[in-house]
């Protein structure tokens, strides 16, 4: 005797249910280059989560180099690019530590330019802890001179509306990186800070914490509301 088939969606068997979403639609609201926007809103044990991400590039375009480490490694599909070190419709297998950059031959160009549009698939393992690292190289010598780890699983807990949990990762990441003296222990060379105004992760971060916050105001507003009109 054979079990019946389990089918994402069912109810009987999860909370999860069928859905669609336009990569190039999401574009819009994402919070900077390279952010990545999450398409579903399921990041439990055992998911897969695609998100999608973009860069393009910029006359003044500042140095844009870091690198990351996942327990589990991501997939990258690219969906579109114009001079992207990928190709339209390339899919890549990241190492488990593995460079991020604009993912442009040329970053440092006429706006727009060059451009990529991404999906970046994360596994979530089975459960916790699950250590994801960013770590910064001297770009003179290569030389690690700073790393930052966390357990994604450990990401702070909302009530209404989930977040990505590696991007606070990246946001503490830099936020705590350009507060260093960035100073390169092998060779000397000082560092520029990263770019956080660009990638946007804290941005990202801010708007899933005041959303949440938001909309808790408003729900204890309308307990007191039935509270009263109880009395």
């Amino acid at each position: 005797m054979t079990s019946e088939p389990v089918w994402f969606g069912d109810a009987s068997v999860s909370a999860k249910s069928p859905a669609k979403a336009n990569v190039f639609e999401t574009m819009m609201s994402h919070q900077g280059m390279q952010q990545q926007k999450e398409l579903f809103p399921y990041f439990e044990p055992d998911d897969l989560v695609p998100a999608a991400a973009f860069s393009y590039s910029l006359p003044n375009m500042p140095r844009f180099h870091f690198y990351h480490y996942n327990d589990q490694q991501e997939i990258v599909l690219t969906l579109a690019a114009e001079g992207g070190s990928l190709t339209t419709g390339q899919l890549y297998v990241q190492s488990a530590t593995h460079g991020v950059t604009m993912f442009l031959k040329k970053a440092a160009a006429p706006e727009m330019e060059n451009y990529q549009v991404s999906i970046i698939t994360i596994r979530m393992k089975d459960a916790g802890p699950q250590n994801e690292a960013m770590m910064f190289r001297c770009g003179s010598c290569n030389e690690v001179i700073f790393r930052y780890d966390r357990d994604v699983y450990a990401g702070p807990p909302h009530k209404y509306y989930r977040e990505l949990p590696n991007i606070r990762l990246y946001a503490d990441a830099v936020d705590a990186f350009n507060a260093t003296d960035r100073i390169c222990p092998g060779c000397g060379q000082q560092q520029e800070q990263f770019p956080q105004d660009i990638a946007g992760w804290r941005r990202y971060a801010q708007h899933v914490t005041l959303a949440n916050k938001a909309r808790q105001q408003i729900a204890d507003a309308a307990e007191r509301s039935l509270q009263g009109a109880n009395r």
